[in-house]
């Protein structure tokens, strides 16, 4: 199974392809996770994946992009069976450590038991060892580097990992960048702040890989980079502009700002599907107000956004 998921890249990267892929760096006698996936089964499955491919090589330590409960479940699983450090930015280090700020986060106050899944939150808070600031990392056969691309969540990194002898370069992109299918399944991804998205965005194009690998959609090479950046540029666009249309029908209450974009994409919005998409929304609505296009107003006790 171990051999199946795995997708070689160059010499020393490659990455386990799962529900979110899984980044994996190695040299002579060490060996680098990026992101650990939802739980801690699949935390236990990447150890077995890793020993499997690389038996003998010790597991440094795991370097999350963010800690959203995909990319870091299965830490401590992965830290128990490996004694591998976790690693990650500092910001995002406060949730892997306190899990259950990220529901609450979600919701806008303190969340429900219902949320109490693996689809908001992790089970356990993890300890992370090092803060990941900027600085390039020695990794032996490699440089592993922590770019900051912010915008589907506080500071996110993305890791790029450049071979040493051959100069190949392959860059983890965390959920700073979806693939196609995860696009046309999903339509409106998290967002945290859709203008800091967009320039995270160009900030990819900008910075020369041979890979690009999103956590969740399949390999990018270069050549593909600058049409798949512009799909992921043009979704948030979409929503944007969708909702300054529905604003300027009418002004509304954000519960019918959502229940409008929901049914001009066709939507039948599953109780995560309304979590996350109304985060997203309040987030759009948040920066387009910063930025001079709507307003609000309060009527009738009810707070009424309106295109400006």
């Amino acid at each position: 199974m171990a051999k199946e998921d795995f997708c070689p890249l160059t010499e020393h990267t490659g990455y386990l392809s799962k529900s979110t892929n899984t980044g994996v760096v190695w040299g002579d006698s060490l060996l680098f996770i990026i992101d650990s996936g939802d739980s801690e089964e699949f935390g236990i499955s990447v150890v077995n994946d890793v020993q499997a491919l690389f038996p003998g090589k010790q597991v440094k330590a795991v370097i999350n992009t963010h800690g959203h409960s995909d990319h870091v479940g299965g830490n401590l699983a992965i830290k128990s069976l490996t004694g591998a450090q976790i690693w990650a930015p500092p910001t995002e280090s406060i949730f892997i450590e306190n899990p259950a700020l990220v529901p609450d986060i979600y919701w806008g106050g303190r969340h429900f038991c219902a949320m109490d899944t693996p689809v908001y939150t992790t089970a356990k808070p993890c300890k992370v060892d090092r803060l990941l600031t900027g600085e390039a990392i020695d990794a032996g056969d490699t440089t592993i580097k922590p770019i900051s691309l912010p915008g589907h969540f506080y500071d996110q990194v993305g890791i790029l990992v450049t071979e040493k002898q051959s100069g190949k370069k392959t860059f983890f992109l965390g959920d700073a960048f979806f693939g196609i299918k995860v696009i046309k399944k999903y339509w409106i991804p998290f967002m945290q702040d859709e203008q800091l998205f967009r320039e995270s965005i160009e900030k990819i194009e900008n910075t020369d890989a041979d890979f690009y690998i999103p956590s969740h959609g399949e390999k990018c090479p270069r050549e593909q980079l600058p049409a798949l950046a512009e799909v992921n540029k043009l979704i948030t666009l979409e929503t944007e502009t969708l909702i300054l249309k529905t604003l300027s029908q009418k002004p509304r209450c954000y519960e019918e700002i959502l229940k409008a974009v929901a049914d001009f994409a066709g939507l039948k919005m599953r109780f995560s599907q309304y979590i996350l998409i109304g985060t997203t929304i309040r987030s759009y609505l948040s920066r387009l107000y910063n930025n001079g296009k709507v307003t609000c107003e309060m009527q009738d006790n009810s707070l009424i956004w309106k295109a400006l």
